[in-house]
């Protein structure tokens, strides 16, 4: 390294030249903090203060710079200088602005200031750079576990910006639930009608990506390391295992419906023709645009009940209690999809808050134009008729009760149940959302196999400070995974998550540190001669580092 060469900055901003003498403060860095150079500045944060910081840096070799201005936690990105070290005295936030401005505690402010500076320079002459710990190196590939929209769009993300990604799907095709669709809702101009899922040319575009290696009917069974260097074990299905090496994973394993069965009010599972969202897709794909068939007997199509927030928005507890997003829009869809094909059905959706947001709202009204009857109300019970059924319903509007007799279909929307794993922390609530979880990512850590969950089983951490951010550092969720969404905001979602996995995998290659603590340098050493074995650090490590 260098020879050290310090310098001082005074700022006189934000109220700090108004309330304090700056030419002390500069003058007490000079004598009593030994500082090489020592600069007043009335805007130090501004673009020439910075320039004149780095200009300093470039022609005069200062390689500690302390700052003396707002707090540390403000202009974090005006005062980083690479290969500098900075040290920063607190004038604005610890001392004018917890002071009084009267004459009486302008005495008391300048002495608070004058050993502010004092201690930022004496901590800059103590001062070293860390290193970075870039030992162990940086595996540039990113491991993206799911094959369906999110995981394919994530991938090919990372591989159009330089960077080989790994998909492993547990079956034997690429596509997930949107493979299944015979349409999906509009997500541009005009938002009139339902358009094609562009799942082939998805698929089409990541097998012809080079940068990418795809591992179907394949899963997880171990997966260890930490970022920058993740070791996973992959097994196929006739018991083949190897390993792939990855410097960020992300999890993009989608959803599961849920359970209907669980739904008695409903009668689902009592007549054919009660089915749910992903049900009446399967007749759409059968029926390739003509009118679709009673799935009981194949006879003609004339009244279609769709029942929103089925085992929804529950406040019982007995089933889910939140709102998976895209259903409203998914009944219009599937309502058009009658309507396109023979415009006499009769198509009502039962909803209590039909919620379509954004240009969703245009979709909506084009399905009203089409004849698409929306009533307001809650549906009490289901009942099998025959060879049709009865929807029995509280009007919200006209606060009476109701009856649609004669139904041909009934389609139930019911929500998503995200595919996280098993709960490490609540296992015995594994299935309570009438899906039996299995370990997804199989890790080696102590604090359990799978990702812990922030709530109603969705592996995500707090939306804005650390978002597309899980609880493991290097492993980041996407999709259905992380929050109930839709198609497109699926696809968006799997962007945001590639661009984290490539700042982890540019951290780890200069070691440093990803969130929470993103951009650190510093790197941990063990004092083992201070060690009482009491082997709490093998359970806190969420990587276990130690583990024995």
């Amino acid at each position: 390294m260098a020879d050290m060469k310090t310098a001082a900055y005074v700022c006189g901003g934000c109220g700090i030249g108004e309330r304090l003498d700056t030419a002390q403060l500069a003058k007490i860095a000079e004598r009593e903090g030994k500082m090489n150079l020592v600069r007043q500045h009335p805007f130090l944060c501004s673009s020439e203060g910075v320039a004149q910081i780095r200009n300093d840096i470039g022609a005069e070799g200062v390689t500690h710079v302390a700052i003396a201005a707002c707090s540390r936690r403000a202009k974090t990105e005006a005062f980083q200088f690479p290969a500098v070290a900075v040290a920063r005295a607190n004038l604005r936030e610890g001392v004018i602005w917890v002071q009084p401005d009267t004459d009486a505690a302008r005495a008391t402010a300048q002495e608070m200031a004058d050993d502010y500076v004092r201690m930022a320079c004496a901590e800059i002459r103590k001062m070293q750079l860390p290193a970075g710990h870039t030992g162990t190196g940086s595996n540039r590939r990113v491991l993206v576990v799911g094959g369906g929209v999110s995981g394919m769009t994530a991938a090919l993300e990372a591989a159009r910006a330089g960077y080989e990604a790994v998909i492993v799907e547990k079956h034997e095709a690429l596509g997930g639930w949107a493979a299944k669709l015979h349409r999906r809702a509009p997500y541009r101009e005009p938002f009139h009608d339902p358009v094609d899922t562009g799942v082939d040319g998805l698929i089409a575009a990541v097998e012809a990506e080079p940068r990418i290696k795809i591992h179907l009917g394949a899963t997880l069974t171990q997966t260890s390391g930490a970022p920058g260097r993740f070791s996973a074990r992959l097994t196929n299905e006739s018991g083949v295992s190897w390993v792939e090496d990855a410097g960020a994973i992300i999890q993009a394993t989608g959803f599961s419906t849920y359970d209907p069965t669980r739904l008695t009010e409903f009668a689902y599972g009592s007549s054919p023709n009660i089915v749910d969202q992903a049900g009446l897709e399967a007749l759409a794909r059968a029926s390739a645009g003509k009118p679709m068939r009673r799935p009981a007997d194949d006879g003609i199509v004339k009244k279609v009940v769709f029942v929103q927030c089925a085992g929804q928005r529950d406040d019982s507890g007995r089933h889910l209690p939140y709102c998976s997003g895209h259903c409203c829009g998914t009944s219009i869809k599937q309502a058009m999809y009658f309507k396109a094909a023979d415009p006499v059905v009769d198509t009502v959706v039962i909803y209590t808050d039909l919620r379509t947001p954004g240009s969703g709202e245009d979709f909506y009204r084009s399905a009203q134009a089409q004849g698409v009857t929306f009533t307001k109300g809650t549906v009490s019970g289901v009942e099998v008729n025959g060879k049709r059924c009865r929807v029995r319903f509280r009007d919200l509007i006209l606060a009476e009760d109701s009856v649609i007799d004669d139904a041909d279909i009934v389609v139930l929307a019911t929500g998503q149940v995200p595919n996280s794993g098993v709960d490490i922390e609540q296992p015995e609530r594994a299935d309570a959302n009438g899906v039996k979880p299995i370990s997804i990512l199989n890790l080696t850590y102590r604090q359990g196999k799978d990702l812990p969950q922030l709530r109603h089983g969705f592996s995500d951490s707090h939306f804005i400070c650390f978002p597309y951010e899980t609880r493991r550092t290097g492993i980041h969720t996407a999709g259905p995974v992380r929050r109930p969404m839709d198609l497109a905001q699926a696809m968006e979602d799997a962007t945001g998550a590639a661009l984290k996995a490539i700042q982890v995998i540019e951290n780890a290659q200069l070691g440093r540190a990803a969130h929470p603590r993103s951009g650190d340098l510093s790197y941990p050493i063990v004092r083992l001669e201070g060690c009482t074995q009491c082997k709490r650090c093998t359970v806190e490590c969420p990587f276990g580092a130690i583990d024995e």
